[in-house]
């Protein structure tokens, strides 16, 4: 079987398309550079040529269709041509077909761009079924302030030189027909912090939500775990907690800061709430919305506790944790009832949406308890010793701890239990967390993995990172399968399944595939996308994705291994010339 990454396992010709100029309205196309309208270019790369749509960054444009007139399954690609002038910087356009009830955001990078200018990137986009259906392109936007001036609206510079349709044969279909019924390679889960698509694009409709989650259709994922809140600051339409609209802040640290208070504004306005058109979008793709929650996310180091001037952790400083010394710490402590119960009734809320799950988030700003005088009175009555004058590592004190949040974590599987009888359910609502990567760390904030597993509190564990405390996100998270040890002999013998995070966030579809492959020769069944995200994110239509998409099928990476790991490709076509410019001279420009 051939190796089916992007449509490389696709035998057909492939057609390309790449006469723009039959985009529909005609009035939103120009042959010069017009504000408001798509600038028609010609072009010509190696096998193919014909007029690109081309769209600069202070141009506002409508979307257009361009018509198809194609029918049957075909594999899409689209290729662009890199437009940002600055390194590193990124390009987007907005894809999809007549008949999708959201966006693709094809996303692609500059750097490099002095070479990337003389040539033509190819974005594999999906397959589909393509009779009476037609392309529709837009520009990515966000509203930046009121009015209809140059820095009223921020634009993304688009040039879409080309469609590729490579058609299906019959025994292709049936073959993608299987994959997709039977899901049997449907391995991978996804994160989205939530914050990320308000802070980069201020997403103002649910067509922008569902853009976050479209990338996933017809992928290897079958779990979105979507972040529902921080602390008291939840990603829903709470009763309990507050949203991110922040009405008391009118300066913010960072712009996309503002983005975020200012979107949620508008939703709230509208009475459209971006947490349950999440569930749905996510549902609509088949797969499960399991609602993640961060436990110590009460309040941020400055500049950024200028978005936390009330709530909770102001409120409330005798349930803060203590140092050895009795001092306060910037953390909420759960060795208090008190927080417990908070923790709990905003869990209940969270479930009476339609999630399949909720994930504790251990992996973000530890500790979650200290030195508070709930502990410390209840060890010394057990133990006959204050516990700061023992050694901070000392075994009794810390198992003493561990066994304090375990007793809140059964508190959440009591709570989450009841909740999914009192609903009907037909499955128990699951409960997922996620970890530490090294053990030591674990123990030391009393984070109990063997006992969350073996007495089945938790559903499933998710190691985050082997490197120390879990916050490099440009580290590998796993240099050996030695490292995954601790939490395989944990979950062995088990109903606790193991999805180890894959990081760093950006590798080569080469690298990502070695990974995969190591980590399922573990006897690991999952593979975990901390911040996957969206088109801001892992998900962004890039070659990586390619490969990541379809990290699920071990099978097809295991072949790739044994025939000596052949290059993926970088996708990409050299570009003779554009808008009369020739491109293959030294420096065109």
């Amino acid at each position: 079987m051939p190796d089916a990454i992007s449509d490389r396992g696709f035998s057909g010709m492939p057609k390309y398309l790449a006469d723009f100029d039959r985009c529909e309205p005609a009035d939103a196309l120009a042959s010069g550079i017009v504000r408001g309208q798509w600038h028609l270019m010609p072009f010509e790369a190696e096998g193919v040529a014909g007029t690109m749509l081309s769209v600069g960054p202070e141009s506002l444009v409508p979307a257009v269709t361009y018509p198809l007139r194609e029918r049957g399954w075909y594999a899409i690609s689209v290729g662009v041509h890199p437009t940002a002038e600055a390194e590193g910087e990124f390009s987007e356009v907005l894809v999809r077909l007549s008949g999708d009830s959201a966006f693709s955001t094809l996303t692609w990078s500059t750097e490099g761009h002095h070479l990337r200018r003389k040539q033509l990137q190819e974005i594999f986009w999906k397959v589909a079924e393509l009779s009476g259906q037609e392309v529709v392109v837009g520009q990515v936007n966000r509203r930046i302030d009121e009015g209809e001036g140059l820095a009223s609206v921020q634009t993304g510079a688009v040039r879409i030189a080309y469609l590729k349709l490579v058609p299906l044969t019959d025994g292709e279909i049936q073959r993608l027909h299987g994959e997709r019924t039977l899901g049997s390679d449907r391995r991978l889960w996804a994160h989205n912090d939530s914050h990320g698509p308000h802070y980069a694009y201020r997403p103002t409709t649910a067509e922008q939500i569902r853009r976050e989650i479209e990338p996933y259709r017809d992928t290897d994922f079958s779990r979105m775990y979507w972040e529902s809140g921080s602390g008291d600051l939840m990603h829903y339409f709470t009763k309990i907690g507050r949203t991110p609209d922040a009405p008391g802040v009118s300066v913010f640290p960072r712009v996309g800061d503002r983005m975020v208070a200012e979107s949620w504004r508008s939703f709230l306005e509208q009475g459209v709430d971006p947490f349950r058109v999440a569930i749905d979008h996510t549902h609509e793709l088949g797969m499960e919305f399991h609602a993640s929650y961060r436990l110590a996310g009460w309040t941020y180091p400055p500049p950024l506790n200028q978005n936390f001037v009330d709530g909770f952790y102001l409120e409330h400083p005798e349930w803060h944790c203590r140092d050895r010394e009795g001092r306060g710490l910037p953390r909420v402590s759960y060795a208090f009832p008190q927080v417990q119960d908070y923790c709990l009734a905003m869990l209940r809320e969270m479930a009476g949406f339609e999630i399949d799950g909720v994930c504790l988030l251990f992996n973000r700003r530890p500790p979650y308890l200290m030195y508070e005088q709930p502990l410390i009175d209840g060890f010394s009555k057990t133990h006959g010793v204050d516990p700061r004058e023992l050694p901070e590592d000392d075994p009794g004190w810390l198992t003493y701890r561990a066994d304090f949040l375990t007793a809140f974590m059964r508190r959440v599987r009591h709570e989450m239990d009841q909740v999914g009888r009192e609903q009907g359910r037909s499955r128990p609502i699951g409960i997922s967390a996620c970890v530490q990567g090294l053990a030591a760390e674990n123990t030391l904030f009393g984070v109990d993995v063997a006992t969350w597993a073996s007495e089945g509190i938790v559903d499933a564990v998710i190691p985050y990172s082997a490197a120390p405390l879990a916050m490099p996100t440009n580290e590998d998270t796993w240099d050996s399968s030695e490292q995954l040890s601790p939490f395989l002999e944990a979950t062995e013998g088990t109903n606790c399944v193991l999805a180890p995070n894959v990081m760093p966030r950006h590798m080569s579809p080469e690298d990502l595939r070695r990974k995969a492959h190591m980590i399922y020769g573990t006897g690991a069944e999952h593979l975990f996308f901390w911040d996957c995200a969206g088109p801001h994110g892992r998900a962004n239509m890039q070659p990586m994705w390619n490969a990541l998409r379809r990290l699920g099928h071990r099978e097809e990476i295991a072949e790739w291994v044994v025939a000596a790991e052949q290059d993926l490709g970088d996708w990409t076509r050299p570009l003779y010339s554009m808008g009369g410019w020739d491109m293959t001279v030294v420096a065109p420009g």
